[in-house]
């Protein structure tokens, strides 16, 4: 096993070019052994967030216009590099401060073109300035530069691992303590804060402002009037029993309801008293007496949609990933096509398979393409009819399209997921794609009286759990490993819930099951979010917004949570994100020092949190394996060229929209000479 280390100039780090590594050079050993390639926590993450865009940025190298929360965490990234070369006296507020003017100008000497982020309709330069002191003061408030002298400071590292993958990157800081104990720290500019639905998507509390639509309780849109300062208070992550949770301050209001001898009593109580309210009912045994009430369906009207939603639906359950081919059980065929023909007005092809039958919603044979009924008949040197006007053709509309050509131009071939519009579109239309889904993938439990889906896809299981909160369905949703002699491991996503007030079922024989079988009892169970637990965390800046709801309330958080306001915190998958990468460091220096961290601690300056992680060598060991799949995964992509892109709610911070087909665009084709792929590290001055 080869290691090695090597510190990084001020030059690399404002740059962003990393040291010289043989990883770069990759037909250069590492004494003696071939690298098999180099991997990055960037690049490792950004294959896992989007192999697509993982693409852009490492094969096609594709140009990102530079956003100003990027190089205020690249100017303050600086400050505080500089700030340790100072005596430790002189590491003062102020003296940072007046750090910052000269970083951001040596910054913009080096890259003149940053000067155009201040152009137009983005800030000006003096109210970003301010931000960066802003976002440098709150370092302060986290620790005390004047009481630590680092070991190292933007230390390149990188290790081999035995399989011959090179890992590397950039780490801030690395602090020693007297008895050898190591620390490792990595600064973070902005963190993701806390999601908030919209009628047309998701913001978050950080860029939500005075004027956005929200969505109220009553599942209608509500506009924000006023939006608070940032406060620092103590916190607490409040958890539901369906999984959901969101952090609050201890001021933050809740609306709850109390259950006490077959009486309810609803009142608004602040995060603090939430605590004490559920700790006292624990020990009176009564743990699930205490709740907030769900949130009313999306009110919202019907939109125009590119492809019937319920056949969607039935695609997405049992549709052939490849094209619009369903997989139609023998029992159910009969039914299946009159659904099938009510939602698809052109031809239905059906073919029998060994056990079940293949039904695909095709053309209309009457017609070309561009939807003209009218043919020249065939001829010797063209043996298949022609269209007669394909003069008119060029640039016209293609209209008469099978099922297989929706799913292509709407970037679902390969890639399965419920596009935006549909998980906003009406509210008779989200029933209607919930249907579909629950005709194919889903089932009548008769003895829990609930409804369940399944699925093994989890971008899939995400989206129907949103689809289902935004219809007022509370569901419950679990995840178990799920082993196939045939196909890889994935995970098996199960989705429970009570249908309250319609039945998810369209299919004859999975409807009448279902029909009638919820109590008024279970109806009013399904209503409440159980409170299960509500736990002092540590502090995290929080604020809060006003709307013009009658009641005063919003929905947050991606469990659609009735609240007044939010703390900013991560979101779960941000934290997720955090924590892959700060295990990855505690890999590389274990790799490279012979010892596990005891500590590693990221420092979010744009919202003052610290992450701590305390690992030992088997999550490193797990992390190594989770690593060299990754690379595997990104060498099966390079040989497939199935880059294939992978939506979520990031995808309104993407650079890529005009070549992601998920949003429209045209995928470019590969480089003539791409880059090697071996390297995929490139700019770790972020990390």
């Amino acid at each position: 096993m080869s290691i090695s280390a090597a510190p990084s100039s001020s030059g690399d780090s404002l740059a962003g070019s990393p040291a010289d590594s043989p990883a770069e050079r990759v037909s250069t050993p590492v004494d003696g052994v071939d690298v098999l390639g180099a991997l990055s926590p960037s690049r490792a993450g950004d294959f896992m967030a989007c192999p697509l865009m993982y693409r852009f940025r490492t094969i096609d190298k594709l140009p990102e216009e530079p956003s100003p929360d990027a190089v205020r965490g690249t100017v303050v990234h600086k400050v505080l590099e500089d700030l340790f070369d100072l005596p430790a006296p002189d590491r003062t507020p102020d003296r940072a401060a007046d750090m910052l003017v000269p970083a951001w100008d040596a910054l913009l000497e080096a890259e003149p073109g940053l000067a155009e982020m201040f152009s137009g309709e983005g800030p000006d330069v003096a109210s970003w300035l301010a931000s960066c002191r802003t976002v440098l003061a709150r370092y302060f408030d986290l620790e005390d530069p004047r009481r630590l002298e680092p070991a190292e400071r933007e230390l390149y590292v990188e290790a081999l691992l035995d399989s011959r993958l090179l890992l590397r990157g950039f780490v801030d800081r690395i602090d020693v303590a007297p008895d050898g104990r190591v620390r490792v720290v990595d600064y973070k500019g902005l963190a993701l804060d806390t999601p908030l639905p919209t009628p047309t998507g998701w913001t978050t509390m950080a860029d939500v402002a005075v004027g956005d639509e929200l969505l109220g309780r009553s599942g209608r849109a509500t506009r924000v009037v006023a939006k608070s300062q940032v406060h620092h208070r103590p916190c607490y992550r409040v958890s539901f029993k369906d999984g959901s949770s969101v952090v609050a301050d201890n001021v933050h209001l809740w609306r709850v309801v109390t259950s006490r001898r077959q009486q309810q009593v609803e009142d608004v109580i602040s995060t603090e008293s939430l605590a004490r309210e559920l700790a006292a009912l624990r020990a009176d045994g009564r743990p699930s007496s205490l709740w907030v009430s769900s949130a009313s369906p999306l009110v919202t009207p019907d939109v125009e949609l590119p492809i019937d939603p319920w056949l969607l639906g039935a695609w997405l359950g049992d549709g052939d990933c490849a094209n619009g081919g369903l997989t139609v059980g023998k029992k159910d065929l009969a039914d299946t096509l009159v659904l099938v023909k009510a939602a698809w007005d052109k031809a239905v092809l059906v073919r029998e398979e060994q056990s079940a039958f293949r039904v695909t919603p095709s053309k209309d044979p009457s017609q070309c393409t561009f939807g003209h009924d009218e043919f020249r008949p065939a001829t010797v040197g063209h043996q298949t009819r022609r269209c007669a006007h394909e003069e008119l053709h060029r640039g016209a509309v293609q209209v008469n399209l099978s099922l297989s050509g929706k799913l292509r131009r709407e970037g679902l071939l390969h890639n399965k997921h419920i596009p935006r519009r549909f998980l906003r579109s009406g509210t008779e239309q989200r029933i209607a794609l919930l249907r579909g889904l629950m005709d194919t993938d889903g089932w009548w439990n008769t003895t829990r009286r609930r409804a369940w889906f399944t699925t093994t896809d989890d971008t899939l299981a995400r989206d129907v759990v949103e689809l289902m909160r935004t219809l007022g369905i509370n569901p419950c949703h679990s995840q178990k490993p799920y082993t196939n002699a045939v196909r890889n491991d994935r995970t098996w996503h199960v989705i429970e819930f009570t249908p309250s007030w319609f039945n998810p079922f369209s299919l004859p024989r999975k409807a009448l099951a279902s029909q009638g079988a919820i109590t008024p009892l279970q109806q009013d169970l399904s209503s409440r979010r159980v409170i299960a637990r509500v736990d002092q965390v540590a502090s995290v800046p929080t604020q809060c917004v006003a709307v013009d709801a009658p009641d005063s309330m919003y929905l947050c958080g991606e469990g659609f949570i009735p609240t007044h306001n939010t703390g900013r915190s991560p979101s779960e998958g941000f934290e997720a994100k955090a924590l892959f990468q700060m295990k990855f460091y505690a890999l590389v220096i274990w790799r490279l020092r012979g010892i596990v961290p005891s500590v590693l601690q990221l420092i979010y300056l744009g919202n003052g949190e610290i992450v701590r992680y305390e690992p030992d060598e088997d999550d490193l060991r797990a992390t190594e394996r989770k690593v060299e799949a990754i690379w595997t995964a990104i060498q099966l992509a390079q040989q497939t060229g199935d880059w294939r892109p992978s939506p979520s709610r990031l995808c309104d911070w993407c650079s890529y929209h005009q070549y992601c087909p998920t949003k429209g665009g045209v995928v470019p084709p590969l480089p003539v000479r791409p880059a090697p792929v071996r390297d995929v590290s490139t700019d770790e001055s972020t990390d």
